[in-house]
């Protein structure tokens, strides 16, 4: 539970946010009924029942965006019709409605929420007392629905930012250590819970220790940003290279198999053979691969393409080699 918090921001968001609501919401909804407001009583029970729904919804299928959008859309409604209902006692929760929507969905969208939400309240003004209460409610709802999209807009930013240095090798554009801990981990998850398989490639660069000792690191480092965006051209949107250390690199291969998994290394040596060149000539690679077994922990799967590598140089390199223990498994 911690380490899907601690990974998926949006559903964090969620999280925090169906805790707040449902904190927040159900001792007003106990109050309505006690104090005879029954329609007020059953829509704020219905809202704290949906924002639920949401929150377990998002956990269970990760499907962020939907829940996102679902929470919007029932806030805003059932804000919107207790403010009419209640009058100005009901503003109050449009304010952190309209903060959250900011935070739930894309920023555009959530202004189009809020723009219609204050154009209808404006419209049917039972809500309000007097046209300046009107006036002053609008202004304030704005200001803070302005506040509140700088303020999600520069957040983003600052999270794409961070997430960037995070999970980045800066010199490749490839995925670092602890991005490649956080797919593999996800796929062996993905894998419990569906059929989809996952093939996994480690490679190496055949005597890179020589065009650095030869030529310089700055021409060494011309080769690995060379090789990366070989990889990456080669490959599927949905494949993820990451660098593992030095001119080691891993691919994850979503939705692959055995038989996937030997032509797509199979794909690639022939594509660094022919496409990969470093100061002295051409650069060759050496290729492990293995698929995720069921209930197989991602260390030991990395461990065992790992093992396959080591084989491929101990063949004398230039070789691309799949588990012999999955081959002779027959998976």
């Amino acid at each position: 539970m911690l380490y899907r918090l601690r990974t998926d921001f949006q559903l964090t968001i969620i999280t925090l946010f169906g805790a707040c609501g449902a904190i927040g919401v159900l001792p007003f909804a106990a109050y309505r009924f006690l104090a005879g407001e029954i329609v007020v009583g059953i829509i704020d029970t219905a809202l704290s029942l949906c924002i639920s729904a949401a929150v377990v919804y998002a956990w269970r299928t990760g499907d962020t965006r939907r829940a996102g959008l679902f929470l919007v859309v029932v806030n805003t409604a059932g804000t919107g019709v207790v403010a009419t209902i209640l009058g100005v006692a009901g503003l109050f929760w449009i304010y952190a409605v309209l903060l959250s929507n900011f935070f739930l969905v894309d920023r555009r969208l959530a202004a189009v929420f809020t723009a219609a939400t204050l154009v209808i309240l404006a419209v049917h003004d039972n809500a309000f007392d007097t046209t300046p209460q009107m006036i002053s409610f609008l202004f304030t709802a704005s200001l803070v629905s302005l506040f509140a999209f700088i303020f999600a807009t520069r957040t983003e930013s600052q999270r794409l930012q961070l997430e960037t240095l995070a999970t980045r090798d800066p010199l490749t554009g490839a995925g670092n250590r602890r991005a490649m801990e956080t797919e593999l981990q996800l796929a062996v998850e993905t894998l419990k819970r569906s059929r989809l398989r996952f093939g996994l490639v480690m490679l190496d660069l055949d005597h890179f220790k020589r065009v650095n000792d030869q030529h310089g690191h700055d021409a060494g480092d011309r080769v690995l940003i060379a090789f990366a965006d070989l990889i990456q051209r080669s490959t599927r949107k949905v494949d993820r290279l990451f660098r593992f250390g030095g001119e080691e690199f891993v691919l994850l291969l979503p939705g692959t198999d055995v038989v996937g998994l030997q032509r797509a290394i199979a794909n690639l040596q022939s594509k660094i053979a022919t496409g990969l060149c470093g100061p002295a000539g051409p650069v060759t690679a050496s290729l492990g691969a293995a698929t995720l077994w069921p209930d197989e922990d991602w260390p030991s799967w990395l461990a065992r393409a790992d093992a396959a590598l080591f084989q491929a140089k101990a063949d004398g390199r230039n070789r691309a080699v799949v588990d012999s223990a999955e081959a002779a498994a027959g998976l």
